[in-house]
């Protein structure tokens, strides 16, 4: 088997225990009056595995919904609605509610953390580092442990240490680089350290596990990183590296208007000139992981079925099948913990409303985004205002095969167990769809995201997983750089249409840079929509305050008896909320917490953002 679990069953009992206790204190901090010690706890290879399973919770993440105020990344995107304000409370974890109106404060931002019970989201990266940097401080006191396995451990932690950085920086820009576990019971005390710094550093970091870690496991050692994962991480940091919000061209400053100092403090918030180098430099490591892909057992899930025809596994196209077969080939990492688990109480709550058919959060899906998915001609078009049968339209509209495989609606049949979708109002019809309301009352709202959403298998959730990287991730940023770099044609081309093909779309050969840049933005957009991808992409493209500003719309629909005495669902486009994206939002703001600690900047600067 190909794909690396990040929960190892050994350790789920423990990882449980860690969750709740983790939210109170850093792991390895001695309590008063307890015997629990660094010394005792890398004794054995046994009692360091503990270690190494906290390690692994804190620093590869999965985004499933989980706690009571969870949501999907994507809430904040254009990619998902979450009804504002009824369900703001079911989104607090990154202040969806504050942020889509542009009201995001430094004590409530969108930093996914472990709920809003438990504190920013920022602390929790360094919880992650601190974990990472006791193993690898650590690991060689365990005695009964040989040289290789010590090895591969100290692998294992810088990357972990490196991803946690890389999650902070996505976020923050410039972050304090810490290599070395610090007092449990102090402030970080560390500045913060440019953008080429950080950059610098988790490239490091990630070159040194790839030498360390091996590029295969057995069975028995699910769970655990490989080579080609530290080479995924150093590929997507380099490209976001690359990009116009830290490496901006010269007719790119003007997007970035209130978003910079204007002064020597903006070396925390970019590259100081535009480098086009760097596009080779992400465009390089994009194509080791390529090169790495098939020593690692990994490869494009590709059977030459672009449809889905049914809802058995082997029924699914490629693309449905990327995220439900289990440990598929196209995995490079994932965390397997899902809602089937016993700490996702709330996940199927809050993952759709179709998943438990009663009440639930409506994930919808706005009209702006569906518009990005091409008709499976490659043309682009546009949802009119109304229509007489919401099923038969979207049908006949004959889209990318990836919106059918991606996003429920009105009148679909879904599963066995739920049948035709009803979303809709009742209209002149007897009742209202049973998924027709929210805590606001009857909405009708009629599209919603099914994807990482039980469907086949009963209706089961364990084969789900999140993937922390898959293959076609770097196809598509592989394209994207050198698109940059050199133009398109040749291998930019060549991989955007192996994307493309897989899921039954015409080819497509952009003959200019400009023409290219668009196409590969859309087909990552869809391509890897609800991965947790959205949010960062139109960051650094600097394209969010132009997507997220203005009205996102939905789809309404309401029941009337056809002619034939049928039950039609009648549509009509209806606003959803109106965004605001200020420039500011580039970069998330500390917790003011941390900025009165005075120790992210220096003695005429607090270390904050600009703007905030």
């Amino acid at each position: 088997m190909k794909r690396i679990n990040i929960i190892i069953l050994l350790f789920v009992g423990l990882i449980g225990g860690l969750a709740s206790t983790s939210c109170k204190k850093s792991f390895l901090e001695k309590p008063k009056g307890g015997s629990v010690t660094v010394d005792t706890i890398f004794d054995s290879k046994n009692q360091a595995q503990y270690a190494i399973a906290e390690m692994y919770y804190l620093c590869v993440r999965g985004y499933f919904p989980q706690t009571y105020d969870g949501c999907r990344p994507e809430a904040i995107t254009d990619q998902l609605y979450i009804i504002h304000p009824a369900y703001d409370w079911a989104s607090n974890t990154i202040g969806t509610g504050s942020y889509i109106t542009g009201n995001m404060s430094a004590d409530a931002n969108c930093d996914y953390g472990f709920g809003s019970d438990n504190g920013p989201g920022y602390g929790w990266h360094y919880k992650g580092i601190r974990q990472a940097n006791l193993v690898l401080k650590n690991i060689n006191k365990v005695a009964d442990a040989d040289a290789n396995w010590k090895t591969d451990v100290k692998g294992q932690a810088l990357f972990c240490r490196a991803m946690q950085h890389f999650e902070a920086f996505r976020y923050y820009g410039g972050i304090p680089i810490v290599n070395k576990p610090l007092d449990g019971d102090s402030k970080i005390a560390v500045p913060r350290s440019s953008v080429q710094s950080v950059v610098d550093s988790v490239v490091k970091w990630c070159d040194q596990a790839a030498s360390m870690l091996p590029a295969t496991r057995a069975s028995a050692d699910f769970g655990k990183v490989t080579k080609l994962a530290a080479l995924a991480l150093k590929a997507r940091i380099l490209l976001y590296a690359a990009s116009p919000l830290y490496n901006t061209p010269a007719n790119l400053k003007a997007e970035v208007s209130g978003a910079r100092f204007g002064d020597g403090r903006d070396t925390v918030l970019a590259y100081p000139s535009y480098d086009q180098e760097r596009w080779n430099k992400a465009a390089k490591a994009c194509k080791d992981v390529i090169d790495n892909a098939g020593g690692a057992g990994v490869s494009l899930f590709n059977t030459g079925k672009p449809l889905t025809t049914g809802e058995t596994y082997a029924t699914l196209g490629d693309y449905e099948s990327v995220w439900n077969v289990f440990a598929n080939q196209e995995l490079i990492l994932v965390n397997t913990a899902n809602q089937a688990g016993s700490g996702f109480v709330w996940g199927q709550y809050l993952s759709s409303k179709l998943r438990l058919a009663q009440w639930g959060v409506k994930n919808n899906v706005p009209v702006e985004f569906i518009q990005q998915y091409e008709k499976i001609d490659g043309t682009k078009w546009t949802l009119p205002a109304t229509g007489a049968d919401l099923p038969v339209d979207m049908t006949a509209l004959n889209l990318d095969p990836r919106f059918y495989q991606t996003i429920a609606y009105d009148g679909k049949y879904y599963s066995s167990q739920r049948g035709v979708l009803a979303y809709y109002k009742k209209g002149d019809y007897p009742t209202d769809g049973n998924l027709a309301s929210s805590d606001a009352g009857v909405d009708g709202y009629a599209t919603e995201v099914y994807k990482f959403v039980a469907r086949v298998d009963n209706m089961t959730d364990n084969h789900l997983a999140w993937p922390v990287f898959r293959l076609a991730e770097f196809y598509l940023s592989y394209a994207e750089a050198l698109n940059e770099y050199q133009g398109p044609g040749g291998d930019a081309t060549n991989y955007l249409n192996l994307i493309r093909k897989r899921a039954g779309m015409p080819e497509k050969h952009p003959a200019d840079p400009s023409s290219f840049r668009d196409a590969i933005q859309n087909e990552r957009t869809i391509e890897l929509a609800y991965e947790g991808h959205r949010y960062n992409d139109l960051n650094r493209w600097l394209k969010a305050k132009s997507v997220l500003n203005g009205t996102l719309h939905g789809i309404q629909t309401t029941a009337r008896k056809g002619t034939d005495g049928q039950l039609k669902r009648t549509w009509q486009v209806v606003p959803f909320v109106t965004r605001v994206f200020p420039p500011k939002y580039y970069y998330v703001p500390f917790p003011s917490k941390e900025i009165s600690l005075r120790y992210l900047g220096n003695k005429s600067w607090d270390g904050q953002n600009p703007g905030w």
